[in-house]
């Protein structure tokens, strides 16, 4: 594979990504996934991307971020920039510019930026399970409650899905589940967010 890099059009915190690696993807059939090199050392930044990318895992002690892109799992070192469930090289180009453009943003903006340095806590499924009616309806697409609280502990759908939830019989788990939810960093409707 003859590597690819990725510039900035003009002088910038990081400037060029360029991709060392592609290999198929091993989550979906047909699709790829890659390893990139940064050509600046991003770990000073990582605090301020964590206040700034929604959904981000941060763990300090090992300087690294993950994250969900749409459907793709996106990992962040240091130097190293990864990603899996990625479409084609395309795919993969229009990802690295838009991480070169967050990361310069970042940077340029990190004097009105407070940095983060928690790390966000990702739910159990059966943590989101015990707050769900359990009614297993299928009203969300997935054949059980149990399937669906996976589902939400990825971030692979959103809790507004379960009508049930919403139905007026079950406001107290609703209510604990979307606070859960908002308090572990997840997407939450600004109608039920805790303030």
């Amino acid at each position: 594979m003859q590597n690819r890099i990725f510039g900035a059009s003009q002088m910038a915190f990081l400037n060029e990504i360029k991709i060392v690696s592609v290999l198929p993807c091993i989550a979906i059939a047909g699709r790829i996934r890659f390893i990139a090199e940064l050509d600046t050392d991003i770990s000073e930044i990582m605090p301020y991307l964590n206040t700034v990318i929604e959904g981000a895992i941060y763990n300090h002690d090992g300087c690294n971020i993950t994250l969900k892109k749409e459907d793709k799992l996106v990992g962040i070192h240091g130097r190293e920039f990864s990603a899996g469930k990625v479409i084609d090289l395309k795919d993969a180009d229009n990802l690295i510019n838009w991480f070169r453009d967050l990361v310069n943003h970042t940077y340029s903006n990190k004097e009105v930026i407070t940095p983060s340095f928690e790390r966000r806590k990702r739910l159990a499924v059966l943590d989101v399970y015990k707050l769900l009616p359990a009614t297993n309806c299928k009203k969300c697409g997935e054949l059980t409650c149990l399937a669906f609280a996976a589902k939400i502990a990825s971030e692979d759908k959103n809790v507004m899905s379960c009508s049930d939830l919403f139905s007026g019989r079950f406001n107290d788990k609703r209510d604990i589940l979307l606070k859960t939810l908002q308090l572990c960093g997840y997407s939450v409707p600004a109608a039920f967010s805790v303030k």
